[in-house]
């Protein structure tokens, strides 16, 4: 038989069978009306008919061959109805209708579907490996509704003892969420703000990378999922400094008692009373002292007593590099507000002190009031460094040559550590002296790792030289690197924990979260990820050259289910009346020996 012959045929079969039916149906029909019954059975024939021909031979439904729906992880398909007029596919792990065709990733979804040029996105998102391969082709994205952490931002290295901060954003069922060091015990905890944000701090204590751990919790604390929190904490450089004060107060006895435990060498020169003076370490400035010292500290009775020559060697060493903090603690000298003038703070007395507060501008848990000096300052073009809660500025700086200058009019910032906040006071100060402080050489630029990997998935170094590998966890043997042209290289780790990047030029850490460590996270990446790439709906050069619909057969199964009813239904019709049938025959056959 000729492929012509088969062709024919095949467009024949439906009218073949359409009569074939439709005279098998007509003969039991009149066949039914003869012996006069009138049941049900007679007219459900016609429509178990009609379905066994739909079964055999379903509608055609234009599906359009350019254009694929792809139910991702996360979509509520029960509240959706399927999208028509194209194919679905659902990708693993998600609760797809019966008509998607499962995949095991989007690449063997397109070459299954070649000439799709536009693909409509329903879920959480897609992956790393799945982005991939969308490549060149319009993408629409109806994301599912955000459950658990949606935002975390936290730093990668820490400064040792500094206090550091750990923010984000979450959606319900979280309600609270804690914050533990490494140890396990609770750094910081704090419920959800009406906008579903969350702010927690702790200390860098012990260099090294260190994990910290978030756990989110829901109604009456029941705990809902943890988060890692990587950290790798720095030892940093110790500074030198130079304080000159015009006399001992509260404030110098608890600032020198926090550069003892931040490593930091002070030397202190200050009056105890008319006459005599506190002298520790060498607090000269001379040239030579102010060459090795990387920033200095005055307050205005000091700066009214310094020399005419210490003044010039000072300021020559700010030019160099040299950082200078100013203290405006109190009402200034006519000598010292026209030396200050000249070095851009503008300062005039006010009278008396003020108090301002900085619950926010610190994470403070509890209302408590800061003194601020009787001084008002117009530091025209300076940076603003430190504000108060309603935005009144504290301290200011600028450059100057090569270094920079700092003023500060806050009189007790030492009063954080008599309420037990001495993390927060050392933050405070830590961030000044990086701020101010003489400039140290820069580092060597250092590989760029990945923010966020998770086991089994594909990591991308960047930045590497010819030769480097990775250290995984608990003493593994070393994953050497292919790197590219463009000094990358791809790894897929095995195992969670801390891996190590070694290089010609030195070794990185980096971390690697488990599979279920921050679950909702990885789906609030994946989703940003997707928006990211979708297309402005209604343009792009694909959807201009459309692939007209094309006919496809619909589904058979409820044709046939439909057609299995009724015929159940006719079996029992035909069953009862021939049982009904049977007994009257029965009865009719023993009636005349009921007289015998």
């Amino acid at each position: 038989m000729s492929a012509s012959e088969v062709s024919r045929l095949a467009l024949a079969a439906p009218w073949l069978v359409a009569a074939i039916l439709f005279l098998a149906t007509g003969l039991a029909t009149w066949r039914k009306l003869r012996r006069g019954e009138r049941g049900l059975s007679l007219w459900l024939q016609w429509p178990a008919a009609l379905l066994l021909y739909l079964t055999l031979f379903p509608p055609l439904s234009s599906l359009r061959g350019d254009a694929l729906t792809v139910i991702a992880a996360g979509a509520n398909t029960a509240d959706r109805a399927a999208p028509g007029g194209q194919p679905i596919v659902s990708l693993p792990g998600t609760k797809a209708p019966a008509s998607a065709e499962a995949v095991p990733d989007l690449a063997t979804a397109l070459r299954r579907h070649p000439a799709v040029s536009q693909l409509t996105i329903v879920g959480a998102g897609l992956s790393a490996r799945d982005r991939e391969a969308v490549g060149s082709r319009v993408l629409q994205f109806e994301p599912a509704p955000t459950q658990g952490l949606v935002e975390l931002h936290a730093p990668t290295q820490v400064p040792l003892g500094q206090q550091w901060s750990v923010s984000g954003r979450a959606a319900a069922p979280v309600r609270r969420v804690e914050l533990r060091d490494p140890s396990g015990a609770v750094a910081d905890a704090v419920d959800l703000d009406a906008a579903g944000r969350f702010n927690l701090s702790a200390t860098a204590r012990g260099v090294g990378a260190v994990r910290f751990e978030l756990r989110l919790q829901g109604a009456e604390h029941a705990p809902l999922e943890s988060v890692s929190v990587p950290v790798i904490v720095t030892g940093g450089e110790s500074l030198d400094v130079i304080l000159r004060y015009g006399a001992v107060n509260p404030e110098l006895k608890y600032w020198r008692r926090w550069a003892a435990d931040a490593g930091l060498t002070a030397s202190v020169s200050a009056g105890l009373t008319e006459g005599i003076k506190l002298h520790e370490g060498d607090a000269q400035l001379t040239p030579a002292a102010l060459a090795k010292a990387d920033l200095v500290i005055v307050d205005a009775r000091g700066w009214a007593a310094l020399e005419a020559p210490e003044k010039a060697a000072l300021l020559e060493a700010v030019a160099q590099g040299l950082g200078l903090l100013l203290r405006a603690d109190g009402p200034l000298a006519p000598e010292t507000v026209a030396d200050w003038r000249s070095l851009g703070f503008i300062v005039t007395g006010t009278g008396a002190p003020t108090s301002v507060t900085l619950d926010r501008r610190l994470g403070l848990r509890e209302l408590s009031a800061f003194t601020l000096a009787p001084v008002a300052v117009d530091a025209g073009g300076s940076h603003v460094q430190l504000q108060a809660d309603d935005g009144t500025p504290l301290a200011w700086w600028h450059s100057e040559g090569e270094g920079r200058i700092g003023l500060w009019r806050l009189v007790d910032s030492y009063r954080l550590m008599l309420m037990g906040e001495p993390e927060r006071y050392a933050n405070l100060w830590a961030s000044t002296l990086d701020l101010l402080a003489r400039p140290r050489a820069p580092l060597p630029p250092a590989p760029i790792l990945p923010g966020n990997v998770w086991v089994y998935e594909r990591a991308v170094l960047c930045g590497l030289g010819a030769a480097a590998n990775v250290l995984p966890p608990n003493g593994g043997a070393a994953v050497p690197l292919v790197v590219d042209a463009q000094s990358c290289a791809g790894f897929w780790p095995s195992a969670p924990g801390w891996h190590v990047l070694q290089t010609s030029a030195g070794s990185w850490p980096f971390y690697v979260r488990a599979a279920d460590d921050g679950r909702s996270l990885r789906t609030a990446l994946d989703a940003r990820a997707t928006a990211a790439m979708a297309s402005p709906t209604g343009s792009g050069s694909a959807i201009d050259k459309a692939i007209p619909p094309v006919k496809m057969p619909m589904a058979r199964w409820p044709w046939f289910l439909g057609w299995l009813a009724l015929s159940a239904v006719l079996w029992w019709g035909e069953r009862r009346s021939g049982i009904l049938v049977a007994g009257r025959e029965s009865m009719r056959k023993t009636k005349p020996n009921q007289f015998v």
